[in-house]
């Protein structure tokens, strides 16, 4: 079907074969691939005579480089085919949002109407039931808590899913169940921490009825002290190579919290890339996939026939695997072919696929005879099918798709999964918030006729892959209360975690609140509270911005000048001019609402620096920080030095907590805004490094992750021998910081996603920082969820939901008929998230744009949660060479279907990137040079002839929503 339909891969097939002509048959010097001689051991069972020789494919390099293109085209064309969903590929819908009724399922019988009002929730993953004041009080223990454990996620990761039941609270004992869905073996494991957070030595603990032996149990081939052997969790049931989803592997234990443990990690071990700390852990499930998902088929394929129904394989090897003699053959095996791999742990590892193109003479292991007499017997029983010579190449195309140069173009789940699957059960608690007005006004924003009063009350983890749980309560019209409850049950304790309040009147955002992060313990996080912060302007249909300031260069120094006209330089501006006040590139904008400061970047020549590289001048990248309108202009920071390669900065954009005096009043400054706290935990500020882009990844190389301190005036610290908080790849179009401690993002060119989780304590090293896992790749199907077409910027909304802009006419591929505008929602493992609805009310991932073929999508900014969010877009229609053609449109999201989409547009934005605060006040990074206030352009004094308006930095302005009418 692809050939027939697809010139490409028609013609790169026609290729390959041609190659494999020329090199001719294989044999043991020669030919397209090499044959291998093996001669398997006398056996009578086996009928093997110990004499006969046997022979392996071994294609040459060559043959291997040759296929790559037309693998590579033939994964993105099956992970497009919606034919082959469920059958040669998997999409795991992911959830941003949880309700807390489905985080930690009620322990009493009076919870039960809760569970009911989910049941009447509107259909969405991420939608969350409204509940009572007297529902919410149901939550709350009538006494102390029993002892109790919670996952912190329910949701399959990476095709493996966990669940748990509890037998006994007062034993601390439960009964644990691990579902696999994917094709491949898996190696359960468990690591205990104590209340400190430290993990636990426990070489003589034993799972079943008694926790601790009098001995040591462990096997020090495959375990560690503080790492525990649990089982063998085998693959999917399925025939033909298609998954009965409804029959996955599963491995089921019971076991015992051993004294002084409060949680423990569970994981999956097995083929994996990425960081592995325990590199003896995925040997054995490495190997299982290796011999019975890989090359027992292969080895099969030689006989021209297809394994089909694998149920009676799988419970052979279940039973072997319960043998301590197999067991051993299979860690002898692991050592004996991937030594190198499970002996030492890395920062950025592989598998070494190339290793299991002999692995099926391990079929011929006395250890293994019950699976080599299973093959025997489904060869000489089965139907003969047509020969397929090429007995490898299922080997070979997971060797080049895995290959890190392959991965940006290609979509494989099993080998692309992190080594060590990761879930994590912990002892909870319950956790109640107590909810305060805001201190200026006393009481809750009272709401006007027709018109619901609600509030949010979120809990989100640090550092944490989980999704946010959240509490959506309605507040009675006749209401005089004066605090708010929310309450959490199942808050498992350890690290930190952060409340945030909402307030809505409707769906204006009233009013805000939030702790920071807590220690996650008894005595910061079983009685929390919160004091709102009020705020007016909601966004209607009638809220076209207006153009309120402009960042100018007055009198030797940086000014926001109030009621100036909106700049009208457009992209037709650019000038690559190697001297001048010529700006070729608008890279990013970001705000800081903890510092009021914006950063941006761009690429431009006459800035009076050199290349930080090669000291050479011309056309550099730079960045630049400076405050907010309404604050002193103190904090103007600029680099001592350029870049050759593109860069940009990316602060933590999140509200912070406010301080507040000893009467309960908050402190404000002169505008009339809450001061800020500084204990408050911050996600901190960065700048992305590229000097080390080519550098390979093993050591150290990659786009990455430098500090930046805004604490002063002083220049960004451009040296080369700095610390690392992370590391991506490939260079992403466009970043956004996600609010439990990640960096996401976007890359155009691979349309992939790239994640990093932030280091909790300092930086390290370059070579030691892991790199960001990436998700996504290449969509070619329009209604392919969760891969992206051409992703052109990213950005977060406050509840963590991750929102890419995609358009295909950015692509510039003329031979791709696909025309595509839109707006896609992920959650952090790179799954799609049901965050919008259809045209006909259906819960989707997508929210779509206008699709006019003269509109040129440029950047995305997001303001809410899951209440409702406001998603700014801009865009300009045409050539983009007037003003009027730059327009900026609002659209909106939440738990319902929004009325109108889009909400307002407001033309004559004319600028290149944006970005918003939650006060719903956008900031732009325009195409227009700072000018001194009269249009002339100007900036620092360079003493360089060839910039006779002083420094080239781009202007910046801020755009203010109308004051709501009463």
């Amino acid at each position: 079907d692809y050939m027939d339909n697809d010139k490409m891969i028609g013609a790169q097939f026609e290729a390959l074969g041609l190659l494999m002509r020329q090199h001719g048959q294989p044999t043991e010097n020669s030919g397209w691939a090499r044959l291998v001689p093996f001669t398997p051991p006398q056996d009578d069972d086996t009928k093997m005579d110990g004499k006969t020789t046997y022979y392996t494919h071994q294609p040459i390099p060559e043959v291997v480089v040759a296929a790559g293109p037309v693998t590579t085209a033939m994964m993105i064309a099956t992970k497009n085919d919606l034919r082959l969903k469920d059958k040669k590929w998997q999409q795991q819908t992911g959830s941003s949002l949880v309700p807390t009724q489905d985080a930690a399922p009620p322990a009493e019988m009076a919870r039960a109407e809760i569970a009911a009002a989910a049941d009447e929730a509107p259909p969405s993953s991420d939608s969350l039931p409204l509940l009572t004041l007297a529902q919410v009080a149901s939550l709350a223990p009538s006494s102390g808590d029993a002892w109790n454990v919670s996952l912190s996620n329910t949701n399959a990761v990476h095709g493996l899913e966990t669940v748990f039941t509890i037998l006994d609270s007062s034993k601390e004992q439960i009964r644990l169940t691990l579902k696999n869905t994917y094709i491949r073996y898996l190696v359960a494991y468990i690591r205990f921490y104590d209340v400190n957070g430290n993990a636990m030595t426990v070489p003589n603990w034993q799972t079943g009825e008694t926790p601790m032996a009098s001995s040591s149990t462990m096997n020090s081939d495959i375990e560690y002290e503080d790492l525990r052997y649990l089982g063998v969790v085998g693959p999917v049931n399925n025939v033909f190579a298609i998954p009965i989803f409804s029959d996955p592997g599963e491995l089921e234990v019971i076991i015992r919290f051993p004294p002084n443990a409060v949680s423990a990690e569970i994981y999956g071990a097995g083929i994996g890339t990425g960081s592995n700390e325990w590199p003896k852990a995925p040997m054995l499930g490495g190997i299982l996939t290796g011999l019975v998902n890989l090359a027992l088929p292969a080895f099969m394929l030689t006989f021209s026939v297809a394994s089909q129904a694998n149920k009676e394989l799988y419970k052979i090897v279940d039973d072997l695997t319960s043998k301590p003699a197999f067991l051993r053959f299979v860690i002898a095996a692991g050592i004996t072919y991937f030594g190198g791999q499970f002996v030492q742990g890395a920062v950025h590892h592989k598998m070494d696929w190339h290793a299991f193109s002999t692995l099926s003479q391990l079929l011929f292991n006395v250890a293994a005879k019950r699976l080599l007499l299973w093959v025997e017997a489904t060869v000489t029983a089965e139907t003969v099918a047509e020969e397929i010579p090429f007995a490898g190449w299922i080997l070979i195309v997971i060797n080049i798709s895995t290959g890190v140069a392959q991965m940006a173009e290609t979509i494989v789940e099993i080998s692309t999964s992190p080594w060590m699957i990761e879930n994590k059960l912990s002892t909870s608690i319950t956790t109640q918030v107590a909810l305060h007005p805001d201190p200026r006004h006393g009481a809750f924003p009272q709401a006007p006729a027709g018109v619901e009063a609600t509030y949010l009350v979120k809990m989100m983890y640090k550092g944490q892959t989980r999704p946010t749980v959240a509490q959506h309560v309605l507040v009675p019209a006749d209401s005089t209360e004066t605090q708010l409850p929310a309450v959490f049950p199942g808050n498992t304790l350890g690290g930190q975690v952060k409340f945030e309040a909402d307030y809505y009147l409707g769906d204006w955002l009233a009013g805000k609140a939030t702790t920071g992060w807590l220690d996650n313990d008894e005595s910061h996080a079983r009685q929390v509270t919160l004091y709102l912060v009020q705020y007016p302007i909601p966004l209607t249909d009638k809220s076209i911005y207006v153009h309120s300031a402009l960042l100018t260069y007055q009198n030797g120094a940086y000014k926001w000048q109030p009621n100036l006209p909106a700049p009208i330089a457009t992209v037709a501006s650019s000038n690559t001019s190697s001297s001048g006040n010529a700006i070729s590139a608008w890279d990013g904008i970001t705000l800081s609402q903890r510092h009021g400061m914006l950063g941006y970047a761009w690429k431009a020549a006459g800035m009076d620096i050199v290349s930080c590289a090669t000291g050479q001048g011309g056309q550099l990248y730079a960045l630049q920080n400076v405050d907010i309108p309404g604050t002193p202009m103190d904090t103007v920071k600029f680099p001592t030095c350029g870049f050759d390669g593109p860069t940009q900065l990316i602060y933590d954009p999140f509200p912070p907590k406010f301080l507040m005096d000893a009467d309960g009043q908050w402190e404000l400054d002169e505008n009339g805004r809450p001061k800020l706290d500084p204990s408050y935990t911050q996600l901190g500020e960065y700048y992305i490094d590229p000097r080390k882009a080519e550098v390979d990844l093993t050591t150290g190389g990659g786009y990455h992750l430098r500090k930046v301190s805004l604490d002063d005036n002083s220049a960004f610290d451009m040296n080369s021998d700095q610390l690392s908080w992370g590391r991506f790849a490939y260079f992403p179009d466009s970043f956004a910081m996600h609010p439990s401690g990640h960096v996401v993002g976007v890359s155009s060119k691979y349309g992939k996603i790239q994640i990093i989780q932030l280091p909790t304590g300092d930086g390290v090293n370059d070579d030691e920082i892991p790199v960001a896992r990436a998700y996504a790749g290449k969509a070619i199907n329009r209604d392919r969820h969760g891969l992206l077409v051409h992703p052109i910027a990213v950005t977060c909304s406050y509840d963590g939901t991750i929102l890419i802009l995609e358009e295909s006419k950015a692509a510039a591929d003329p031979s791709s008929s696909l025309i595509v505008s839109r707006i896609q929602a992920f959650d952090l493992y790179g799954n799609p998230v049901n965050r919008f609805f259809d045209g006909d009310g259906q819960p989707s991932p997508f929210l779509d744009l206008s699709e006019a073929a003269d509109y040129n999508y440029l950047d995305i900014a997001a303001v809410g949660d899951a209440k409702v969010t406001y998603i700014f877009v801009l865009y300009y229609v045409g050539d983009g060479a007037a003003p009027s053609d730059y327009h900026m449109t609002v659209y909106q999201y939440g738990i319902a279907k929004p009325d109108k989409n889009p909400l307002v547009t407001t033309d004559n934005v004319a600028a290149a990137r944006l970005t918003v605060d939650m006060w719903h006040t956008v900031y732009t990074l325009n195409y227009e040079m700072v000018t001194d206030g009269s249009g002339n352009p100007a900036g620092p004094a360079t003493g360089d002839a060839n910039a006779p308006a002083g420094r080239t930095t781009p202007s910046l302005s801020e755009w203010l929503p109308p004051v709501p009418q009463t």
